[in-house]
């Protein structure tokens, strides 16, 4: 378990070079959705309001490197455990990604605004690392 715990805080520590998060979140704030696809749920930050939908697999799978943030994306409280990757972001165009062992990159559609995003691997897979990109 400490492995874990020490691979998640080096994953937030790589993404927030990357520019795609910054502290641990408590587990309470990342939703799977439910099914064996891979999902997301987003929650908006200012009214409360939670929406489910389907991610789709982005071409090239887990192996490409993740596309880069804009400046003006804004992104804090990533926290990966089990299927899950979940991210709080700010922005106006932009998407979250999770990366699960079945190598294939998994992406929302495109959000806007302020939103707490959980982006779900299909069940028997695990959530390897995730991101926000867009601006």
């Amino acid at each position: 378990m400490k492995i874990k715990k020490a691979l998640a805080v080096l994953g937030a520590s790589a993404a927030m070079a990357l520019g795609f998060g910054g502290v641990m979140a408590p587990s309470a704030q990342a939703h799977s959705p439910v099914g064996g696809d891979a999902g997301y749920t987003q929650t908006d930050l200012r009214t409360g309001t939670m929406r489910a939908g389907a991610a789709f697999a982005l071409p090239g799978g887990s192996s490409v490197s993740p596309p880069a943030a804009a400046a003006s994306l804004r992104c804090w409280d990533p926290y990966l455990a089990g299927r899950t990757f979940a991210v709080s972001c700010s922005g106006t165009a932009w998407r979250v990604f999770v990366d699960c062992t079945n190598n294939t990159r998994y992406v929302t559609p495109v959000l806007s605004g302020a939103k707490r995003v959980a982006a779900s691997c299909p069940l028997g897979t695990s959530a390897v690392r995730g991101g926000a990109f867009g601006r």
